[in-house]
């Protein structure tokens, strides 16, 4: 079966724990190969390119959080979430100003000169999603975004997936169970055991 994704919009991955959910999304970012069939995105079958290839195509149109994010302890929060720009060889000011405004809009303003080690899990996890919308990519993938977070900072996170998509018009692909992202889904995925059951 084929799944066409829309060019814009927020797709909900939805399904229980176990049903595959993260294997899609990690293969539809090129993080893994498929078993069967080939993805395609823009034209381009990402399943057929080369690691160097892929990592440069990945790096201008994906944005990537998976549920277990790992950020360079040896740097801030604020370098961190700047470095997918600074890779992108923006101006190191222009990339600084924008993590900035991100960890503003997160509600961690006031530890931009922490490390992450001294964070909390949902501080942690706020950083990490600040970090892959960075820049906008036309892809945004996200893997349980809202999960470790207390209610007000998922509806924070929820509210900011929502407002960026429309800003940018990009696509955000997102495997969730907050009930606002998927009341405002433009599509939806329902997978068990591995197989996609439908889409609405």
């Amino acid at each position: 079966m084929t799944i066409d994704f829309p060019e814009k919009g927020i797709v909900v991955i939805a399904g229980p724990s176990g049903a595959g959910k993260t294997t899609l999304i990690r293969i539809i970012s090129g993080l893994e190969s498929p078993t069967v069939g080939s993805v395609f995105i823009d034209g381009v079958e990402i399943s057929r390119l080369g690691a160097y290839e892929l990592a440069w195509f990945r790096r201008k149109k994906i944005g990537f959080k998976p549920q277990d994010p790992v950020l360079i302890p040896q740097l801030t929060i604020l370098e961190n979430v700047a470095l997918p720009l600074l890779f992108n060889f923006v101006d190191r000011d222009k990339a600084i100003k924008s993590a900035k405004g991100l960890l503003e809009e997160v509600g961690l303003s006031d530890r931009i000169n922490h490390k992450p080690t001294q964070l909390s899990g949902g501080e942690y996890e706020r950083v990490s999603f600040a970090q892959t919308i960075i820049g906008s990519p036309p892809i945004v993938i996200l893997d349980e975004p809202t999960a470790h977070l207390d209610f007000e900072n998922s509806k924070r996170i929820a509210n900011i997936i929502k407002k960026k998509q429309r800003e940018t018009q990009s696509l955000y692909i997102v495997t969730t169970l907050e009930q606002s992202l998927i009341e405002d889904a433009d599509m939806i995925i329902n997978l068990m055991n591995g197989r996609l059951l439908k889409i609405d």
